[in-house]
């Protein structure tokens, strides 16, 4: 992070999701000071840090007041916030979503397994307790999973078969539900 431009008593650091989550220690220019300034593990959006008597004068004789930095984190391709929950979307095959699967999910800490109940829908959402963010307490929120049935836009003759014999053997219209509905 360069802060070569010129710092309030309130202004921004912007940090990546790793630098957010293990913590880490940036130098800032703050005037001609070079201060260093250590994130604690867990800064999310939104969080404040303060770093005393780095602000403004506040008149003659006075300290120097408070300086804080409000966090920002550069998005990720993969994970995001739900208020304190950390969020990501997975997608899973046709077939998982009928049978259901057991497949890998990426985490901040690294890959775990996750059990897809079979009958899930698209847009539903899974717990993965103690897997998401770090709190001030020290504890981990949750990782929520919002699973998304991928289709497959190209099949192969023996595939398209198999979906073939799924549909006509099918004994539920799964838009039953609109079969009354009118304005």
């Amino acid at each position: 992070y360069s802060a070569s431009q010129p710092i309030d008593s309130e202004s921004s650091i912007n940090l990546t999701y790793a630098e957010a989550f293990r913590g880490t220690i940036r130098q800032l220019q703050i005037g001609s000071e070079t201060v260093e300034v250590r994130i604690p593990a867990g800064a999310k959006p939104g969080s404040r840090i303060r770093l005393p008597g780095k602000g403004k004068f506040n008149g003659y004789g006075q300290p120097k007041s408070d300086l804080y930095l409000n966090v920002t984190l550069s998005p990720h391709s993969f994970f995001a916030f739900e208020g304190d929950n950390l969020v990501c979307e997975v997608p899973i095959a046709p077939d998982e979503a009928v049978l259901g699967s057991s497949i890998n999910i990426p985490t901040p800490d690294g890959k775990v397994s996750m059990k897809i109940p079979a009958g899930i829908n698209s847009g539903q959402v899974l717990r993965l307790r103690g897997k998401g963010w770090y709190s001030t307490g020290g504890d981990r929120s949750d990782q929520l999973v919002r699973v998304t049935i991928k289709t497959p836009q190209t099949l192969s003759t023996q595939e398209k078969a198999c979906y073939e014999k799924i549909r006509d053997l099918r004994q539920k219209n799964p838009r039953s539900s609109l079969e009354q509905v009118s304005l």
